[in-house]
């Protein structure tokens, strides 16, 4: 087989030519559009002929170099060349060639730009619904913290509420003595740092109680158990402190108040004495907190008359009291609170349903 030649062209003239007329005749030596031969002239490597025998490759050649173009012949190639647009000596051809060419190359930029939208586009759609994602976990994870806090809020609200009420119509309004307790009372041995307390006396012109068999009953059992908590920390009993002479004294601060109240409360203190006994015990005597029972029962005989000198009007005790807060205020701060929670839950269900319908 004989071997063929074609021109290769890659769009570079002759310093003296004019390119204008160089592009008219070659438009008409290879019968092509003119605007096809304006793209041959863009830098790249052309074939303008192909399949041509040496003798014919030189004469196209020299009415080539004729127009001002500077060509060069190449031994044909079974393959085209890479990147290189072959151009036949038909005219249709070549014009149907080169605009396939022309065509798939724009066809594939305009794929590759919409390929490229649609990822970017995806990719903001996906970021987009990640956001919105998280945005309704929070908004979920802060509606059930309201809704736990409006339940506390009016689970106080609830309390605070019952507890006015039952000031108020369940306690008569005569009673104005407050609970004294041991407990009280280690608490004001721990303020003072002292276990001797000077004793007032207090001189009182009632007569004695006409129920004495109650009195002595009282007595008895407040007798038992002092007796018994000083037994067990060494202590003087309630004979050897002079039996007679401190019921009477205590039956005369009982007089102060309402009938057997003081009493009680002194069996409340000697019970909690007598529970407490085997820690106290075990204490040194020089231990500030091993508690002397007849200093006890001096703390709360001197609390208990404060709080009955000048009829009823009540005096401050050295006790260390807490006064019960305002129940109005506390119930108008838990409505406010819960107007504020309720106006959240508001807020954010309205949210959720505007990225529900988003």
């Amino acid at each position: 087989m004989d071997a063929t030649f074609k021109i290769i062209f890659n769009g570079q003239l002759h310093q003296d030519a004019d390119i204008t007329s160089a592009q008219e005749q070659l438009s008409q030596l290879l019968n092509i559009p003119h605007n096809i031969v304006i793209q041959l002239f863009d830098g790249k490597a052309y074939a303008l002929k192909k399949d041509l025998s040496s003798i014919d490759a030189v004469k196209t050649e020299s009415s080539l170099k004729k127009f001002g173009l500077i060509t060069k012949v190449e031994p044909q190639l079974t393959k085209p060349l890479n990147n290189q647009l072959v151009l036949t000596e038909h005219s249709e051809d070549t014009n149907k060639h080169i605009s396939k060419s022309t065509h798939e190359k724009s066809t594939s930029a305009q794929s590759e730009l919409l390929n490229t939208d649609a990822a970017s586009s995806k990719n903001s759609t996906i970021e987009q619904s990640n956001k919105y994602k998280l945005l309704h976990n929070t908004l979920k994870s802060a509606l059930y913290f309201c809704y736990c806090a409006l339940f506390i809020i009016t689970l106080l609200g609830a309390v605070i509420s019952f507890n006015a009420l039952k000031n108020n119509f369940g306690t008569p309004s005569n009673v104005t003595t407050n609970n004294l307790s041991y407990q009280e009372y280690k608490q004001y041995l721990i303020d003072q740092n002292s276990l001797n307390q000077s004793v007032q006396k207090v001189t009182n012109d009632q007569t004695a109680n006409p129920t004495l068999q109650k009195s002595n009953e009282y007595f008895n059992r407040f007798s038992s158990l002092i007796n018994s908590y000083a037994q067990s920390t060494g202590q003087a009993d309630i004979k050897t402190m002079g039996g007679d002479k401190l019921q009477q004294h205590l039956q005369e601060i009982d007089d102060l108040g309402a009938k057997n109240e003081f009493w009680q409360q002194l069996i409340r203190l000697s019970k909690s004495l007598d529970n407490d006994k085997h820690a106290i015990g075990m204490l040194n005597n020089t231990d500030p907190a091993k508690v002397q029972w007849i200093n006890a029962v001096d703390w709360i005989s001197q609390s208990y008359i404060r709080q009955h000198q000048n009829s009823q009007t009540i005096n401050n005790s050295p006790v260390t009291t807490y006064e019960p807060s305002n129940p109005i205020l506390n119930l108008t701060l838990l409505i406010s609170m819960l107007s504020l929670f309720s106006l959240l839950v508001i807020a954010i269900k309205m949210k959720l349903r505007a990225i529900k319908n988003t």
